[in-house]
C-alpha cells in the first residue's frame, strides 16, 4: 500500500491551524500531535491518567489525551489526539472513522464511508440484521 497524505485543519479553544501533507497512518489508533501544536491551538486535555501506547518501533510510552476539532475537506468534527515527548505528526484511523472517512489502499485516496453527520446509526445498521433494521425503520415511518 502506498503512503497516503492529507491536508487537515486542527481546531482548539485558541484557534485553528492548517497542517499540510500529513501521513495517514492506518496502524495508528489516534492522531498524534506534537505538544507545540497542542498548546498553539488550545487543545483540551482529557482529565485521565496518561495512556500507554506502543510505537511503530515497539517502544511503549505514556501519552496524554486531548480533545480536538478536526477538518478534512468539507468534513468537520471532534476526535481524540495524543501527545508525548518527541511526537511526530500522524493522522490515526480513529480520526478518519470519527469523520466518516476511510483510506482506499488501491487509489491512495481518502473516501467517504458514510454520509456527513451520520455516525452511530450507520454502525448499528452494519451489525444488526436487515430484518430488524427494516422493522425499526417501518415503525419510525409509521409514527410520522
Amino acid at each position: 500500500m502506498a503512503h497516503i497524505y492529507a491536508d487537515i485543519e486542527v481546531i482548539g479553544s485558541r484557534g485553528r491551524k492548517t497542517l499540510e501533507k500529513i501521513l495517514i497512518d492506518t496502524g495508528a489508533t489516534f492522531t498524534v500531535l506534537p505538544k507545540e501544536i497542542i498548546d498553539e491551538i488550545g487543545a483540551i486535555k482529557i482529565p485521565v491518567e496518561p495512556i500507554e501506547v506502543e510505537l511503530g518501533d515497539g517502544r511503549r510510552i505514556k501519552a496524554e489525551l486531548y480533545s480536538i476539532g478536526i477538518k478534512f475537506r468539507s468534513r468537520e468534527g471532534g476526535t481524540i489526539a495524543i501527545s508525548f515527548p518527541g511526537a511526530k505528526l500522524v493522522i490515526g484511523i480513529r480520526t478518519l472513522e470519527d469523520l466518516g472517512l476511510k483510506p482506499n489502499p488501491i487509489t491512495g485516496e481518502i473516501e467517504e464511508e458514510r454520509p456527513p453527520g451520520v455516525a452511530y446509526f450507520y454502525h448499528i445498521y452494519r451489525t444488526m440484521s436487515r430484518n430488524l433494521v427494516s422493522n425499526i425503520y417501518e415503525n419510525i415511518v409509521a409514527d410520522m
